[in-house]
Formats: C-alpha cells, sequence, structure tokens
C-alpha cells in the first residue's frame, strides 16, 4: 500500500512509515523531522491510501501529537466507508479471491448485476448468466471452488456490505466502489 499525507495541492509528502489501527481508527505515520515542521502548519490533512489506481481511499488526519525529533505523527482518523468493513468480512475468502479478480472489476461487476435487474427480482437464470461471464480460466478440478468462492462473495457483498452496513442504499455503495475495494484488500492484509 502506498499512502501520502497532503493539503491539496499546496503540501504532500510521502511518509516513511504508516501504522493503522483499524478498529479504534487511529494511528502514527513516521517523516523527516523538516517536512514534519511544515505537516504541523498545514492541519487538518489527508492521506491518500493506494492500492494501486482502481482501490484506494482518502482519510482525513487528526493530529493529537507528534515527536518532532523522530518525525513521528500521532493521529485519529475519519473515512468515508462504514467502520463494520474492518470486521465484518470474510479475509481468507478475499485473499482467494484476488488470485483471480481484483476486487474493484469484482465489485464493479456485481454492482452491474444489481443495476440490470433494477426493479425486477434476480433469478437464478441471471445470476447463473453473471457467474459464466465473470468466471477466468482455471483447472477444470478448481472451476467449481472458484465458482462457490464467487457466489460466497457475492452473498457477502449483497447482504453484509449492500443490506446491512450500507442499508440498502445502493447509490452510496456505488460512489464508494473504489473505497469498498481498498477497504477489503487493506484488512485482507495486503
Amino acid at each position: 500500500m502506498t499512502h501520502i499525507v497532503h493539503k491539496g495541492l499546496d503540501f504532500f509528502v510521502k511518509p516513511q512509515k504508516v501504522s493503522l489501527n483499524l478498529n479504534m481508527k487511529i494511528g502514527s505515520l513516521k517523516v523527516h523531522p523538516e517536512d514534519l515542521k511544515l505537516l504541523m502548519k498545514k492541519v487538518p490533512v489527508f492521506m491518500m491510501s493506494y492500492y494501486d489506481n482502481k482501490a484506494f481511499m482518502e482519510r482525513e488526519l487528526e493530529i493529537s501529537s507528534a515527536d518532532f525529533p523522530n518525525g513521528v505523527v500521532f493521529f485519529s482518523y475519519y473515512e468515508p466507508v462504514p467502520a463494520e468493513l474492518n470486521w465484518d468480512v470474510d479475509k481468507k475468502l478475499i485473499s482467494q479471491l484476488t488470485k483471480y479478480f481484483h476486487l474493484y472489476d469484482l465489485i464493479h461487476s456485481i454492482n452491474s448485476l444489481i443495476d440490470e435487474t433494477e426493479g425486477s427480482s434476480l433469478h437464478i437464470g441471471v445470476y447463473e448468466e453473471w457467474l459464466d461471464r465473470i468466471m477466468v480460466k482455471v483447472p477444470s478440478e478448481n472451476t467449481e471452488e472458484l465458482r462457490n468462492m464467487l457466489s460466497r462473495f457475492s452473498l457477502l457483498y449483497t447482504t453484509k456490505i449492500l443490506w446491512k452496513i450500507f442499508r440498502g442504499n445502493f447509490e452510496e455503495l456505488k460512489k464508494r466502489t473504489h473505497e469498498i475495494a481498498y477497504k477489503l484488500y487493506e484488512v485482507a492484509g495486503f
């Protein structure tokens, strides 16, 4: 993961190290002491976190203290996705699926499936067609296992993430696709 602390185009720095406690929404980062002096003049600041150009998130940092000689900042943060994403997902399933799919592409595909069936119920034929379209080439002995993982993920995504965490607000969920993908990578330990 790559992190950039910034204040718009006015100021930015790439920390040497970032540590986050995902459950408590606190963290620390290490920068050069000279950068820390500049950073403290720019408060409040933001941190862009990237897995890649499809999975990323911006957090607002509230700096609580700093160790100037060592260039360490301690902060709490706000992020635009619900906290439940930190603990209400199957980390093992996410890790297994990332061997075959980029999470952004998979989430976007599920969102498209939901959009396609808007106003009507999703029946098994439409779901099976989606599953066939999204499948990647794997050895035949792994095909059924991958289909099962995709089914488990789509169930997790629709029931836990869409309905439980986002309370059925599909438009907000679609706006947060990049951030949800990033958060799933982060929670799974990438």
